[in-house]
């Protein structure tokens, strides 16, 4: 009688689930949170690039205009005889 009234309690006991790794968790949620950061830093990287990409061309098309109006400067100002 005693093993009837126990198999109940023994079958919710098999069928409880396991205790929960906290170290395991701890793990994944590090990983996934480090996975973000970097896709954040690199979603920022590009952001970047874009942004600076049309200053970065008008910089150096002004450094040729610069260039270009030095060397008709010079060229304006040698003498004739200079050869």
């Amino acid at each position: 009688m005693r093993a009837l009234l126990l198999a109940p309690l023994i079958l919710l006991a098999a069928c409880e689930p396991e205790p929960e790794n906290i170290q395991l968790k701890a793990e994944n949620m590090s990983r996934q949170l480090e996975e973000r950061a970097n896709q954040i830093d690199a979603e920022a990287r590009n952001d970047v690039e874009v942004q600076a990409a049309p200053l970065e061309n008008e910089a150096e098309a002004l450094l040729n205009r610069i260039a270009d109006n030095a060397a008709a400067a010079n060229s304006a100002t040698e003498p004739v005889n200079a050869r």
